[in-house]
């Protein structure tokens, strides 16, 4: 569990230094604030409804980064 979390942090990290230098550096904070808090809830969420199942809920944390990129990128060509 620990090396998902940890490609999770460095996928997270990753998708914001994007956004970041795409659409701006407020940007940039906010997706990464964003993307914390939905992995956040992601986490409490898939942890309650498998039961604890660890990696199933690993698996399903991967969902931040992406949800993150997709509703930045979609509100970032509305800027430009």
């Amino acid at each position: 569990m620990i090396y998902l979390l940890m490609f999770l942090a460095i996928s997270i990290i990753a998708v914001s230094g994007y956004i970041g230098q795409v659409l701006g550096t407020v940007s940039g904070i906010s997706s990464f604030i964003g993307m914390i808090t939905l992995a956040i809830l992601i986490y409490y969420f898939t942890w309650w409804l498998t039961g604890g199942a660890e990696m199933v809920t690993g698996f399903f944390l991967f969902l931040s980064p992406a949800c993150g990129l997709m509703i930045q990128l979609m509100v970032g060509y509305d800027r430009r």
